[in-house]
């Protein structure tokens, strides 16, 4: 089951809090939308809380409650709906007749709470082959769950986005999937449907792990760089008039002796005007000296560095002078400082302060740019009540524009994970404003729709804030985005490739470019079933080059991509070394999963490649080893253990054949695996299928023909027409020597329009051999010269180890000269001399040099004749039944030439 439910970003609905939102929305909204939002939001018995509704393509049902009331969960063909609310529970009782009555249930059963326990069930039992898509909608306050069959109703495309594609921080999990609005179911025809052969793989089959971007704020001009400037660029330090005083004489020492940079001699200053005239009006300027000579000091070492010391003085004398400049020019200067410091709350401390000092002395200019250090600080906070309660206040509508206060909001619900809110917010604003936005509301509304799967507006969003800002920073990401959602609509490979080279070229952030030439490996190295040399050279990209620390979800996106790269190169060595050097113990589950089902995989093709070269004992230990570590992390896989059983069959080790056969029973209520599938599977995927061709099994190698054969009919009734069971039966019609009976069967079995595969290869090796020798052991020589040199060439083909095939050809190929020499054929000792050349090690080669050297002399060739039987009787490993053959011919001979 998929199981893609919104998130939501505050704490489950109290009764306490439904009725706050009600109040809320009878202020905004008529009253018939109030009474409507109160019947879905209330679970209360008078009012149906399921509603079903019935496609051509799927069946769904609504169940209207609070999202904590319920939880939907699925094992195997079981649908089970739990809460521990009685009155919900006796309301589902009631109101699921149309889910009884669906064609793709097949029982509904209520279970109330036993002792020890109070939760009450609902268990729906499901047919064959049925899907689930369960989401909850925080707008309807519903449960949604969709049943369909499988392959029928629900695209590929869609299954890829709500399989894999880990949510809004990795893709599969999507934090909440487009609403499926249409399903449509394409009607048989009478005409064979030709499918196009498949190019790529889906997503999830590539750079799979998608995550959140940061939302954007609405750009603050930085006042002052701190390395660079002191608080003097705010508030200037002027000349006194000297000549008016003592004071004025002294303090315009002080001032010059600070301009000189002598600090000593300017402190000494400051200390004796202190000591003299205490602390007069002069004493914030005093103190201003002082901490902007302690800044000063670090400038001769090339930079200006702020001090805690120098910032807590600038403080004291914001408090203390009466001065407004002042205190404007100190009040920049701190925010400044706190906002590089990322302390939110000295940055709010200040701006507030700032707020209130322009308000006061009617500062306008400056008020605007001190609301949005109150707004940011507030953003960076989550305080998202703080900020709708500001923008509320009058001042503030009237000195900040409209935009840039939405633009505070939707940063903030984006920062919160709230992106409903945030596709409100913006749908709202653009449809009564014209003419370009903030860059930020463009983006963080992209954002918004690319996190819940609403790919097509965020492809539209992300364009739009492109065609705009192009030059901004965040262009990088917005470009990969679109390139991303793209990928994920699976539209044209060409046109998403270009715009991952856009991406990649055009980047201006040295994540994003990594992020990017993953994506487009991802694409064209691994998805592409069949990519060229060009494609696989992209892989170079696989690597963060100067880039020592990622970030983590870069990095997961890297081992992922670099672990498929070995993959679908076949190196299932290297991919499982690599894989066992990650650090997946520490990884979280939504992660580790897809590592392990890659995983699985790459064992797999371990097993199977070590099956097909007939090194059953390899296959077995490679299980043994990683089936705790992978396989039983997984779904189950049937094909793997059908490999297994029949590896400890062929080894004769029937323990293990039989704990195999146990597992499978165990099993088989279990969903097979569907996702990832990297290497073809070629058995059936139904359990008891298999489980009956594993009793055939056991019967063929104890050379029980007639059970064979029974079993073989019992599984053609079940699939009638069945390959293997054709296959089967062949063997045993074989096995019992009716020969005539077994060429029928095989013929059948190999006319049939199946991919031979789903036979173990040294099976249709025997298979080819067995069929020909049927033939021959009816004398039916001509046909068997016909049908074995083709029969030979296509089982050269086979997915088997090269010295079954050998093997197999000797057999056929020493049968095929025997019936050549007994008709005397033209080309007989071409293909004797061939044989003898390609088969040295052959128990036949020296019946094989008999028939030659026999043929030569047949022919006069006696030269030629006579050394090959020669030969043959003076070697010391020619069976004795040969040698005097071979001197029969050879007295033969010379009593020959006497006679001439």
């Amino acid at each position: 089951m998929i199981d893609l439910q919104e998130e939501e970003s505050d704490k489950n609905l109290t009764w306490l809090s439904l009725k706050q939102e009600v109040s809320t929305r009878m202020k905004k909204r008529n009253v018939l939308t109030f009474i409507t939002f109160l019947a879905l939001s209330c679970w209360s018995t008078s009012a149906k809380i399921v509603e079903a509704e019935s496609n051509d393509g799927f069946f769904r049902v609504k169940v209207y409650t609070n999202k904590e009331l319920i939880k939907i969960s699925r094992l195997g063909k079981v649908l089970t709906l739990k809460t521990l609310d009685s009155e919900v529970f006796g309301s589902l009782k009631k109101e699921l007749e149309a889910v009884k009555n669906s064609p793709y249930v097949q029982s509904v059963k209520e279970l109330e709470p036993v002792e020890g326990n109070a939760v009450f069930s609902v268990n729906i039992n499901l047919k064959d082959d049925v899907e689930i898509f369960s989401f909850y909608k925080n707008r309807d306050v519903a449960y949604y769950i969709d049943f369909w069959k499988d392959g029928g109703t629900v695209s590929q495309k869609s299954a890829a986005v709500k399989a894999e594609v880990p949510a809004a921080k990795i893709a599969p999990v999507v934090k909440k999937p487009a609403e499926i609005k249409k399903v449509v179911r394409v009607k048989p025809i009478a005409a064979p449907i030709v499918k196009k052969e498949k190019t790529y793989r889906d997503f999830r089959y590539g750079a799979s792990f998608i995550w959140d971007y940061a939302p954007i704020l609405p750009k603050i001009s930085k006042t002052i760089f701190l390395d660079r400037k002191t608080p003097e660029f705010f508030y200037p330090i002027e000349d006194r008039k000297f000549d008016k005083d003592d004071k004025e004489a002294h303090m315009q020492l002080s001032i010059n002796l600070y301009r000189k940079k002598k600090w000593g001699l300017m402190a000494k200053s400051i200390k004796l005007y202190e000591e003299k005239y205490k602390d007069d009006a002069n004493f914030t300027m005093n103190e201003y000296l002082k901490a902007n000579a302690l800044l000063r000091e670090s400038s001769d070492a090339g930079d200006i560095k702020p001090i805690d010391t120098a910032v807590a003085m600038f403080s004291n004398i914001a408090e203390k002078t009466p001065v407004y400049e002042f205190r404007r020019g100190i009040y920049k200067y701190l925010i400044q400082y706190y906002l590089e410091k990322q302390d939110s709350i000295s940055t709010l401390k200040y701006a507030k302060r700032f707020f209130a000092d322009a308000k006061e002395n009617f500062d306008y200019e400056e008020l605007e740019y001190a609301t949005e250090l109150m707004l940011l600080s507030l953003s960076n906070l989550n305080q998202i009540d703080k900020i709708k309660s500001l923008i509320s206040e009058k001042t503030i509508q009237k000195i900040l524009p409209k935009q840039k206060q939405i633009a505070y909001e939707m940063y903030t619900y984006l920062k919160l994970g709230d992106e409903e809110q945030v596709i409100k917010l913006f749908e709202n604003f653009t449809k009564s404003t014209k003419g370009d936005l903030l860059p930020s509301l463009y983006f963080n509304a992209a954002e918004a729709y690319f996190r819940t799967a609403e790919y097509q507006k965020s492809i539209a969003a992300y364009d739009n804030f492109l065609s705009k800002y192009s030059f901004h920073s965040a262009s990088s990401a917005a470009r990969l985005r679109v390139a991303l959602a793209s990928d994920i609509l699976e539209r044209k490979e060409s046109e998403v490739e270009e715009l991952y080279k856009n991406a990649i070229n055009r980047s201006q952030a040295v994540d994003i470019s990594l992020e990017a030439r993953i994506r487009y490996v991802g694409l064209r190295a691994i998805r592409k079933i069949k990519p060229t040399t060009e494609d696989k050279e992209v892989k170079v990209f696989l690597d963060k080059g100067e880039q020592s620390n990622l970030t983590p979800e870069l990095e997961r996106l890297l081992w992922l991509t670099r672990l498929r790269s070995f993959i679908v190169d076949g190196n299932y060595q290297d991919a499982l070394t690599f894989l066992t050097a990650l650090p997946l113990a520490a990884m979280d589950s939504s992660f580790k999963v897809v590592f392990e089902g890659d995983g699985a995989e790459v064992v797999y093709g371990i097993i199977k490649k070590s099956y097909d070269n007939g090194e059953y004992a390899k296959s077995i230990r490679a299980w043994e080893i990683y089936k705790s570590v992978y396989f039983e992390k997984v779904a189950a896989d049937p094909e793997i253990q059908f490999i297994i059983a029949k590896s400890y069959a062929n080894l004769g080790l029937w323990e293990g054949f039989q704990k195999i056969y146990e597992l499978i029973g165990k099993t088989k209520e279990q969903k097979s695996r569907t996702y990832p599938i990297w290497l073809t599977r070629t058995t059936t995927e139904n359990a008891d299928l298999i489980e009956k061709q594993l009793q055939i099994l056991r019967n063929v190698k104890l050379g029980n023909w007639s059970s064979v054969e029974k079993l073989t009919n019992e599984m053609d009734k079940v699939t009638p027409g069945n390959a293997i069971a054709q296959f089967y039966r062949a063997m045993a019609l074989y096995g019992q020597k009716n020969f005539s009976q077994a060429e029928t069967a095989y013929e059948r079995f190999f006319s049939k329009n199946v991919n031979f595969d789903i036979i173990d290869g040294k099976d249709l090796v025997d298979s080819v051999v067995n069929y020909l020798e049927s033939i021959y052991e009816q004398a039916k020589y001509a046909k068997f010269i016909d049908v074995s040199d083709a029969l030979v060439k296509d089982a050269s083909s086979f997915k088997v180890d090269k010295a079954v095939v050998h093997k197999m050809k000797d057999r056929v190929g020493y049968l095929r000269l025997e019936i050549m020499f007994s008709q005397n054929k033209a080309d007989v000792l071409e293909e004797a001399n061939k044989f003898v050349k390609d088969f040295k090690d052959s128990s036949y080669l020296n019946r094989i040099k008999f028939l030659l050297g026999r043929e030569n002399l047949r022919l006069r060739k006696f030269d030629e004749g006579e050394k090959i039987l020669t030969d043959l009787m003076n070697s010391t490993s020619v069976e004795s039944y040969i040698k005097e053959m071979a001197r029969s011919e050879l007295t033969l001979l010379n009593l020959k030439k006497r006679t001439l």
